[in-house]
């Protein structure tokens, strides 16, 4: 009997005694040939290790790779393996998992027979050794959860979509390729694959209209909302259902006919509409052929003066007799945003339609970046008249908390992760049932959050509360000009000077003797891309000039602004906001937090540099001595008895830590040597002395392997950033709620 204190030791010893070299990549133990192997130090529950090993092999399916014949969990130390036929197993490996693959094991069972195997002796070794050196292989089926794995194996060989899914002899009815991996799809249609279809063929169509595929257990979910949505009409009266955003009709998946003979429905691609007939043109009240091109690409249902594209449903909305639900999941695609450039032709093309003519003789401002508030502002205008009348929508909820789009009743709702719509973020999307009733007063909404967890939505935290803002950080900018003002230089958003190599630039260099950085915090969002602190102009602009007799009560915008979302559900749901009217002023010791704050995280990027204009800028926000701006001010809140708690002693001890690595440094001598006046921050010590360096090994691809030079250094950043986080947490995120800078 072994004796192994590490996994790993016994791990490494058993393939070399065995003479493979599995691969071990997917944070699995190893696969080889027609083997998963599962090793552990002891094996006390052979089941709850075999599911363990049933989950890597889940995945293997659901990546679309070979599926070994047998798994092979080993007990290391005892030198017992424990062997079980993978087809024994393949309808639990044929589900979804989700999580650690090692959690939650422990009352797991399975009838499947397993071989036992003492490979301390040879004959035990021998045995072992013939199912090791095997190369067999299990057939899965087909299923929307492996379809797109499946699809990125075959475009290996051949990258064609239509091979791979289209037609009889496509690779999913006929297996060539995969033949060693699938049994062939004998289903008369892929419907069942209709929903994913973006992601079999990621990029162009999803980025031009911004649609994302909408989760089964979110529309589940979604349906209750209708089923109460019908509920409160009177009796006697008609309804219909219109979703003019239907796609291949994901948000009607599941309904029972009686409420989809109610539906009508629309969508933006000839090839959705030709789905969507196919699925519901014999159940639901009509589905709107794609006949206008020209309408239907920009907004489908809303091309002519009043704004609906269809005299039936212009008929049905003036019926007295006949209450409308909206029932839609709008495509989502912002003026501006990463994700629609470079799109083509149609990127824009939304901004020209009719409907959008129209909104803008009624609102202006950021209101109308959105594709989908083309939609939600329509349907309350053109489509919503009785107060029987409802509109259950998925969107951001940012509509309703800070543009002001809608002020009608809340009816009910809940949050969902964006990230399970195929998006590439995780963010809160607000799934919310609105009465036709006007509703000015109501100034804060629950809503729900809920995970999807094995395909079931799942309550992951108490209720978010979002809140209305309507006054913006950027009311508090320091707007004053200064005669004595010269030129200057600007900076890139990391704080270092703005390389003019032909992008535009949004502002006028500026100099100053009171000049002492520049913040960006403006936009209603919290958002990484819209808030920044440098030591002189932001080329992008959008912020104000930090000036040396105001500075203190300015930083609390800059605190706001990078209000921590890492949870999906703190995404998306809170605004930045003014609407305390600089009630925080009044408090020094926030004021005091605030400025620690500033001055020891790295989202401050100020730096002391020499600029083009000869120039030396010092960074003043900092407390690396005695002498910067922010030192001073410190010192002055301590004179005045606003004195330094534990956890500001603590910050200020890990901060001298760091400053003491900071000295033995190669790097810091060199700055010194340059201005007896640098002052660094924490920022500046990270991207210029806290540096890689190569370390001479590479990884499995054969890339260099990069490590940190001062690893000493690394450290005390890592425990100041982290204790930094924690103070953050803990002593400021209450007081910008109480002050209403985050809302």
């Amino acid at each position: 009997m072994k004796a192994y204190l590490a996994e790993i030791d016994g791990q490494r010893d058993f393939y070399s005694r065995i003479g493979i070299n599995p691969d071990l990549s997917h944070n699995t133990d190893g696969v080889d040939k027609g083997n998963l192997y599962e090793n552990k130090l002891n094996i006390d529950n052979i089941y709850k290790v075999l599911f363990q090993a049933i989950k890597y092999a889940s995945r293997i399916r659901i990546r679309g790779e070979r599926l070994p014949a047998n798994i092979i969990l080993n007990d290391l130390n005892k030198e017992i393996v424990y062997i079980f036929n993978t087809q024994d197993l393949i309808s639990d490996i044929e589900k979804v998992y989700f999580g650690a693959a090692s959690k939650g094991n422990e009352e797991f069972v399975s009838t499947a027979k397993y071989v036992e195997i003492d490979y301390s002796k040879s004959s035990g070794l021998q045995e072992l050794l013939t199912y090791v050196n095997s190369e067999n292989y299990v057939k899965y089926h087909i299923d929307k959860n492996n379809i797109v794995g499946l699809s990125l194996q075959f475009y290996k060989v051949i990258p064609d979509k239509d091979k791979f899914i289209k037609g009889a002899n496509a690779e999913i009815r006929n297996p060539k390729i995969l033949s060693d991996r699938i049994y062939p799809y004998t289903t008369d249609n892929n419907l069942e694959f209709e929903d994913i279809m973006d992601c079999l063929n990621p990029g162009l169509l999803q980025r031009e209209q911004g649609a994302y595929y909408t989760p089964q257990a979110y529309v589940d979910e979604m349906h209750k909302l209708l089923y109460q949505a019908i509920k409160i009409i009177p009796d006697g009266m008609d309804y219909i259902i219109i979703d003019r955003c239907a796609g291949t009709g994901n948000l009607e998946e599941g309904l029972p006919d009686d409420i989809l003979k109610h539906c009508v429905l629309s969508t933006i691609e000839f090839n959705e509409y030709v789905i969507l007939n196919l699925k519901y043109g014999d159940k639901c009240l009509v589905v709107i052929p794609n006949t206008d091109a020209l309408a239907y690409d920009i907004i489908p249902a809303e091309h002519n003066e009043q704004g609906i594209a269809n005299d039936y449903i212009r008929e049905k909305v003036n019926d007295k007799n006949c209450a409308i639900i909206l029932m839609e999941n709008p495509p989502f695609s912002e003026s501006g945003s990463g994700g629609t450039q470079n799109t083509g032709k149609k990127e824009n093309m939304w901004k020209q339609s009719y409907i959008m003519k129209q909104m803008r003789n009624e609102l202006n401002g950021v209101v109308l970046n959105d594709l989908s508030n083309l939609f939600i502002w329509s349907g309350f205008k053109y489509y919503l008249k009785k107060t029987c009348d409802s509109y259950i929508l998925y969107s951001p909820t940012k509509y309703w908390r800070n543009q002001n789009l809608v002020n009608k009743q809340f009816a009910g709702g809940f949050l969902c992760n964006r990230q399970a719509f195929h998006a590439s973020q995780c963010s809160a999307i607000g799934c919310i049932w609105w009465k036709n009733i006007d509703d000015f007063n109501t100034q804060a909404l629950n809503l729900t959050p809920y995970e999807i967890i094995s395909n079931t939505v799942c309550c992951i935290e108490p209720d978010v509360t979002i809140k209305k803002a309507y006054h913006n950080l950027s009311e508090a900018y320091d707007k004053r000009n200064f005669a004595d003002s010269t030129d200057g230089i600007i900076c890139e958003r990391d704080g270092s000077e703005f390389i003019d190599n032909g992008r535009k630039k949004y502002i006028m260099p500026l100099y100053n003797e009171n000049i002492i950085g520049y913040l960006m915090a403006s936009n209603f969002q919290i958002d990484r891309k819209d808030v920044a602190l440098i030591r002189c102009g932001l080329y992008k602009a959008h912020g104000f000039y930090l000036r040396a007799d105001n500075f203190l009560e300015k930083l609390p915008l800059f605190v706001a602004a990078v209000f921590p979302y890492d949870k999906w559900y703190k995404t998306d749901v809170y605004s930045k906001s003014y609407d305390g009217q600089g009630k925080h002023l009044e408090d020094r010791e926030f004021l005091k937090r605030c400025l620690i704050y500033t001055a020891l995280t790295p989202k401050n990027k100020c730096r002391s540099m020499f600029g083009s204009d000869k120039r030396f800028y010092r960074n003043e926000l900092c407390f690396d001595k005695e002498d910067t701006l922010a030192y001073k001010s410190l010192e002055a809140y301590i004179n005045a008895g606003i004195t330094l708690t534990d956890k500001e002693l603590t910050l200020f001890k890990y901060w001298k830590d760091v400053l003491f690595e900071v000295t033995k440094t190669d790097e810091y001598k060199f700055l010194i040597s340059q201005n007896i006046n640098y002052r660094l921050g924490l920022w500046q010590i990270m991207e210029e002395i806290n540096i890689k360096i190569d370390s001479g090994r590479k990884d499995r691809k054969g890339e260099p392997v990069f490590v940190y030079k001062y690893s000493a250094l690394n450290t005390e950043i890592k425990k100041l950033d982290t204790t930094l986080k924690n103070y953050y947490e803990r002593e400021i995120i209450p007081l910008l709620f109480k002050y209403e800078l985050i809302k």
